[in-house]
């Protein structure tokens, strides 16, 4: 079975940033006012860059 270098690319990019996204917001809402909130608001936000900034072969 053969390879193509960067195939899937895009879905893996909106997966991975979707997914950052999403757990950092349940990680924010759950994390009652602590260090856990700073860092789920901060794993949203690298998730949201994420899907702005992945590259897409367009």
């Amino acid at each position: 079975m053969a390879f193509t270098a960067g195939a899937g690319r895009d879905d893996t990019a909106s997966v991975g940033g979707g997914v950052l996204l999403a757990v950092g917001l349940v990680v924010a809402f759950f994390g009652g006012w602590s260090g856990w909130t700073v860092a789920g608001l901060v794993v949203a936000v690298a998730g949201a860059l994420w899907l702005t900034v992945a590259p897409r072969d367009e």
